[in-house]
């Protein structure tokens, strides 16, 4: 290996790391030729005995064909799939094809039965019953590759992943982002210029060569060239290996003596690329027609199957002796019945160079010969290929082809199959269907451009009113995904408002996604259209398990016209009974054009109606419910949405700990899945909780990624709130008092957390001695006070009263608050209603008295981890004359927020495997945590948990 020592020096040094268990990946970029591959092998063959070596190859012609990199890659460890949780099972064997729900097309046929353009292309948003959420995959590659690990250390090698199918670069990213304590190491190389879809990995770019290292390569490999002919070649090759050698192959004998006019295809000042490119075709072209014709076959297979290749170009007049002229021209290497390019542009040039009817013929020679039931999508896209116009049979054949692709977790390759389904159909309707399904698979797939792109050609085609309104559904989910709910809002009303009469509970679904939008764009005049919508539907026309969503609607709109009297009982009403247990969904068709699964509306908005009237309880325990049942099914794309949702009713009702384990683990599964909307919504309620612990750079970082000048006006309304509360225990009362008058005339106002940011306000203005100037919005937070019936609600209200009283009226609203608060909830509250009236106390010199109540806050403070609350406490508690309070001693205080998470379950009895299956970790990974908590803990075993404080 020549010119690349630092390069394998460090690739060399992550091998050395994981095999002390520091999993670690990184990516290796470099232009075509520049030896990404030559180094990867370097790697491979220098690696130690010991080390299990897997490798995959992105293959252009295999782009389109799901989890085809991934199962090349697997197969060493399928052995130990049988193992996996039964959900990431089920998933891998599902991707791979192993699996697929009754009634997937299976066929490769021309021609499907009657009735197929129906069924190859649903009517549903989300993936159907049997269809894998396409991250958790992603976990069931970890989980393997841990387990495989866990035999010998591992090194896997992905080469060319610019041309690997999407659905396995998604999957092995996502292990890739989530290396911890697992023995491996994996190094990915992709070409330069391409779309860059590996992100968040460490980069590692390849140099060119320099003039030393260009004279000792072609001293190896092209002994025999002149000094002339020397400088010359390297003079054209900038450095890349492979046209450095390739142009000095392409030297005549006289000009390897240094007789040279300008090399062939020099075009001074040109881009090497494309030098390189024409020199390739030319040598090409200097091949044998039936030599040209065989290698346009290979090129046009992809596979590098001899056999396959053999036969379709012998359909079209070629032989095995064909291939000699090639392999004479060092352009392709035959052994152990594979047929290899010896470069990918090599590859490139063989199929460019050729016309267009000859590789269309190439295509259809190879579809002749495809026939099992296991190539059928191979065969199709052989068939696409070859088709220059419009096809009605091919078109099914597509569709079938995306909807295999869809049922196994590939939403990438199911866009493109429907897509192309939809060029090869002249039947308008038709091509809005498949255009619809094409969108909707983009929009899974998370490609928001090309989702809207498809979804705006089917409506210009469709006069189906159910088809544009599932087409709508769409743009407004990406507007949603692109940070435009304003837009998404509207849309989502449009489409509702289209098929109400047609289909009510498909309008319930997509009034949802319309109130929800507008909820956080703070667009009330399309809430009130929302809740107009469902009223006009009526509860008869709409489906049982959809009646709560249509109550949360009306009662939406009422709170935030500041009617918390009529709101919030019909908020109320979309709460489970047993909040713990969501409710069972009736059996609709999955396809609700909404986006959502029925399931997934009504358990959000059973979490969102306990939040917004302040049932802490029921909002915990059905926003865990929630979790659970995404953990149980495998939905890692919507756990960061119900993970955010408990941790904002964890923080409400003081389990701050809690609240800090769910945000993190919301926030590490939407980083790694590109959830860019959720991640600002996340940066708020996590913001909230450095406030609390006194984080101030923390809080004002986390705040303005939630709240920056770019998304101030849709921010989550949290990220403000926590700076209000940090601004109000650091004293800074007059920039406190602004900050909530600004965040309750502002568009989210009407919010949960801007209302329950108002008793801030109140104490904000009573510390500037202005308690009137909170009057107003005072009131706004008695009359939801009165509506929500909950205690700690009607306790503060007393407070805030206190606060704003005359001093000889203050102490029996106090007494009234904290008898509310003995009824229980928000301990944060209580504790803060303990601070002011021991604050009362000590200015009316009843040293006693305020001596009791500081203490109770101090310790409260300390008990949630609110440390600056719990100092400003301590501190009052010094000036009244009284004893230091002793903050509680918190066993797991030391702990990040993950190890906390495996801890509590470890004790609970948990196996790590078990625990991994919840947390979406490898088993490696819990041990690594568990190794790590244990002296933090003061504990040597796992049976000594459960004794622990947890």
């Amino acid at each position: 290996m020549i010119g690349r020592d630092e390069e394998a020096a460090l690739l060399n040094s992550l091998l050395s790391g994981s095999r002390s268990g520091q999993g670690n990946a990184i990516i290796v970029y470099g232009e075509a030729g520049i030896g990404k591959t030559a180094l990867l092998a370097h790697i491979a063959a220098g690696a130690p005995e010991d080390l299990a070596v897997l490798r995959a190859t992105g293959v252009e012609a295999e782009a389109e064909l799901p989890f085809a990199a991934l199962h090349l890659l697997l197969r060493p460890a399928a052995h130990l799939v049988t193992r996996l949780p039964p959900a990431q099972r089920h998933a891998l064997r599902a991707a791979f094809g192993e699996a697929l729900p009754s009634g997937a097309a299976r066929t490769g046929d021309r021609v499907l039965p009657d009735g197929a353009a129906q069924t190859a292309a649903p009517d549903h948003v989300l993936p159907g019953p049997g269809a894998p959420d396409r991250f958790l995959v992603g976990l069931a590659v970890l989980t393997l590759l841990a387990d495989l690990a866990e035999e010998r250390p591992l090194l896997c090698l992905i080469d060319d992943v610019q041309w690997l199918d999407r659905a396995s670069t998604d999957a092995l990213l996502f292990a890739a982002r989530r290396l911890a304590a697992e023995r491996i190491t994996m190094i990915f190389a992709d070409r330069d210029g391409t779309e860059q879809v590996v992100q968040g990995l460490p980069e590692l770019r390849l140099r060119a060569l320099g003039r030393d290292e260009c004279d000792r390569l072609l001293a190896t490999e092209a002994a025999s060239l002149s000094p002339e002919a020397r400088a010359r070649v390297i003079a054209e090759a900038e450095g890349n290996p492979l046209a450095l050698l390739h142009f000095a192959s392409g030297l005549t004998d006289d000009q390897r003596a240094g007789h040279l006019a300008p090399l062939p295809l020099t075009e001074p000042g040109s881009p090497l690329a494309g030098r390189l490119e024409r020199s390739l075709r030319a040598a090409i072209r200097r091949l044998p027609d039936r030599t040209r014709l065989l290698l346009l076959v290979a090129a046009a297979d992809g596979s590098g199957s001899l056999p396959l290749v053999l036969r379709a170009a012998r359909t079209l007049g070629a032989a095995p002796d064909d291939l000699t002229p090639g392999e004479h021209a060092a352009l392709v290497e035959v052994a152990d019945g594979r047929l290899r390019f010896r470069h990918p542009l090599i590859k490139a040039a063989a199929y460019q160079e050729a016309p267009v009817a000859q590789r269309a013929a190439a295509h259809r020679a190879l579809a002749g010969v495809l026939g099992s039931e296991g190539q059928a999508d191979r065969r199709a896209w052989h068939l696409s290929a070859a088709t220059l116009e419009p096809d009605e049979e091919i078109s099914v054949v597509l569709a079938a082809t995306g909807e295999r692709a869809r049922a196994r977790g590939s939403t990438t390759a199911a866009a493109t199959a429907y897509e192309r389904a939809a060029q090869l159909t002249v039947d308008r309707e038709q091509r809005a269907r498949w255009l619809a399904a094409a969108a909707e698979a983009a929009l899974a797939a998370g490609q928001l451009s090309r989702a809207a792109a498809a979804a705006g050609r089917g409506e210009r085609l469709t006069s189906d009113p159910l088809m544009s309104a599932r087409l709508a559904a769409v743009r407004a989910a990406v507007d949603a995904d692109e940070g435009d709910p304003e837009q998404a809002a509207r849309r989502f009303a449009d489409a509702a408002a289209a098929i109400a009469a047609l289909s009510p509970d498909d309008a319930v679904s997509l009034v949802a996604m319309a109130a929800g939008e507008a909820w956080f764009a703070g667009d009330h005049a399309v809430l009130g259209r929302a809740a107009e919508l469902v009223t006009a539907l009526g509860d008869a026309a709409i489906a049982p398990d959809l009646r709560p969503v249509a109550s949360a609607v009306r009662g939406m709109e009422r709170v935030a016209a500041h009617d918390p009297a009529t709101g919030l009982p019909l908020l109320k009403a979309a709460i489970p009974p047993r909040p713990g247990h969501l409710p069972e969904i009736g059996s609709r068709s999955p396809a609700s054009p909404g986006g959502l699964a029925g399931d997934q509306v009504v358990s959000t908005y059973a979490v969102f109606s306990a939040l917004m009237t302040g049932d802490d309880e029921a909002a915990c325990a059905t926003a865990a419910a929630q979790v659970a049942d995404c953990r149980s099914q495998g939905l890692v794309t919507v756990l960061p949405h119900a993970l955010q949702l408990l941790a904002q009713a964890q923080i409400l009702s003081g389990e701050h700990d809690k609240a800090a384990e769910s945000g993190a683990e919301a926030w590490s599964i939407a980083h790694d899945t590109g959830q860019a909307v959720r991640l600002r919504h996340l940066h708020g309620v996590l913001a909230r909780l450095a406030a609390i612990r006194g984080e101030d750079e923390r809080c004002a970082e986390l705040a303005r990624l939630a709240e920056g000048a770019a998304q101030e006006r849709f921010g989550s309304g949290w990220g403000g709130s926590a700076l209000v509360l940090l601004d109000l225990v650091r004293a800074r009362y007059a920039t406190a008092a602004d900050r909530v008058a600004r965040m309750l005339d502002g568009p989210l106002g009407h919010t949960v957390i801007a209302l329950y940011a108002i008793a801030d306000h109140v104490e904000a203005c009573a510390r500037l001695d202005d308690p009137g100037r909170a009057a107003a919005t005072f009131a706004r937070f008695e009359a939801w006070s009165g509506a929500s019936g909950q205690a700690w609600a009607r306790a503060v209200v007393f407070r805030c009263r206190a606060l704003m009283a005359p001093r000889d009226a203050a102490e029996e609203l106090y007494a009234s608050a904290l008898a509310l608060h003995e009824r229980g909830g928000r301990p944060f509250e209580r504790a803060r209603t303990q601070l002011v009236y021991g604050e009362w106390l000590r200015r009316a010199r009843r040293r006693a008295d305020a001596g009791a109540q500081l203490r109770a806050a101090a310790e409260g403070f300390a008990a949630l981890g609110a440390a600056p609350w719990a100092e400003r406490a301590r501190a009052e508690l010094a000036a009244a004359g009284g004893g230091a309070a002793e903050g509680e001693t918190r066993t797991a205080a030391a702990l990040t927020p993950q190890e906390l998470q495996v801890v509590r379950l470890a004790a609970s009895g948990a196996t790590n495997r078990q625990i991994g299956a919840q947390l979406f970790l490898s088993p490696r990974t819990v041990g690594f945590h568990l190794y790590k908590a244990y002296p933090k803990l003061g504990v040597s075993s796992r049976g000594e948990l459960a004794g622990l404080d947890l």
